[in-house]
């Protein structure tokens, strides 16, 4: 019994909670990665190296609004594609038990023209993939009309992960 009349207050820790979610995370996905393929894991000797971190790359690390999964999105960006446009590759690695109903959402902005836009990815379970058949069903899924400049991107998911923004430089059609 606390005769003092003061109260005591419990200091929460959040940098161990998420210590303990990216741990768990990363035990998760070198299970994934040392498992044998499944229906659901197209193309996962693709995927993984599309998740680690280069230049052109973003990645969006966290779990889902729904079931039980957590993992990495990424998305490589290539400004050199059709004439005035970029293209998109996208990997994930979300695994977990249950339905994931995630989205992410690739937003970007021309900062010399001021055009804007996004391209949307849906995770409705857990999976390893490059992101074939879905969301890419066809490869003009991939393409971005940016128009020609710097443009900046940012991928944001419906778990509340975030990263970006990156700038890269959509080349000018020269034809």
């Amino acid at each position: 019994m606390d005769t003092t009349g003061s109260t005591r207050r419990i200091t929460r820790r959040p940098t161990v909670a998420v210590g303990a979610f990216l741990a768990a995370t990363a035990v998760a996905l070198t299970a994934a990665v040392t498992a044998p393929a499944t229906a659901n894991a197209q193309d996962s000797s693709e995927a993984i190296p599309l998740l680690f971190p280069a230049p052109d790359r973003m990645i969006a690390v966290g779990g889902s609004p729904s079931g039980l999964c957590a993992g990495a999105i990424s998305t490589t960006l290539d400004g050199d594609g059709y004439p005035d446009t970029a293209s998109v590759s996208w990997a994930f690695a979300v695994v977990g038990v249950g339905p994931c109903t995630l989205t992410a959402t690739l937003s970007w902005r021309n900062l010399d023209t001021g055009a804007t836009g996004e391209k949307v990815a849906q995770v409705p379970f857990p999976r390893i993939s490059t992101g074939i058949p879905d969301p890419i069903s066809h490869p003009y899924e991939a393409q971005i009309s940016t128009g020609p400049g710097r443009v900046e991107y940012r991928l944001t998911t419906t778990g509340g992960a975030v990263a970006g923004p990156i700038v890269v430089e959509t080349v000018a059609y020269d034809g």
